[in-house]
């Protein structure tokens, strides 16, 4: 199944920025690096000015290695931060070191990445566990959540959150169509955020329907990364 590139825009800073990113998720790597070599060639392509992923990136110990020579590669180019996803963590913290110490590259699982955009707009990347601790922006700043499962989300406030990406649940895999509000049915029956966009209040949240699968089916639910433009 080839990926597809979908284009969402989120306006932060009324029209005043333009900060490209390239949102990556649920690449669920075996033995080949296939997915990794298109991946490689769409970044190439679109020049985002931050990569950010969120989770499930291999599914067995020996795939991190490929994930880890594929952000080396990339890294050298642009910044990567990411979250870790249950799969990532499954093998414990032997395999999940893989990804930890890569030069450019960012795990916001144990820390947070201001970035500074060239129009001088200040960004806060950051994890949802760290929700409480959250303060008050002013007009030059945004915080930018990766998180992996979206339904953390529940019966939480965004307050003070500019944007959360999500991956993990593939767009509930099987599309019969989309609703009014962007969800998937029938992943929405069992899914409050298996939708491609949704505004909580405020905040804007996006969720890719990833790139890989631990089980291979889907139906009209294509593999995707998710071109982000802030505004």
């Amino acid at each position: 199944m080839p990926i597809i590139i979908r284009q969402e825009k989120v306006n932060i800073f009324d029209n005043r920025e333009n900060l490209r990113l390239l949102h990556i998720s649920d690449l669920h790597l075996r033995f080949s690096s296939r997915r990794l070599d298109e991946l490689e060639s769409i970044l190439y392509s679109l020049e985002p000015d931050l990569v950010l992923m969120t989770g499930d990136y291999y599914d067995i110990p020996s795939a991190a290695l490929l994930f880890r020579q594929f952000i080396e590669r990339i890294a050298s180019h642009y910044t990567v931060i990411f979250v870790k996803g249950n799969h990532d963590t499954l093998w414990g913290k032997k395999i999940t070191q893989k990804l930890i110490g890569m030069y450019n590259c960012h795990d916001l699982d144990d820390n947070s990445y201001i970035y500074t955009s060239s129009r001088g707009f200040h960004y806060h990347f950051t994890t949802w566990k760290y929700g409480k601790m959250y303060q008050t922006l002013n007009h030059k700043e945004a915080r930018i959540i990766l998180l992996h499962n979206p339904e953390e989300l529940k019966n939480h406030s965004t307050d003070n959150i500019s944007l959360i990406l999500a991956g993990h649940l593939h767009g509930g895999q099987c599309i019969f169509y989309t609703t009014k509000n962007t969800s998937h049915f029938p992943g929405s029956l069992l899914y409050t955020y298996c939708c491609d966009r949704r505004t909580i209040n405020k905040t804007e949240l996006i969720v890719s329907k990833g790139l890989g699968d631990t089980l291979p089916l889907r139906i009209n639910c294509p593999h995707e990364v998710t071109h982000i433009t802030i505004t």
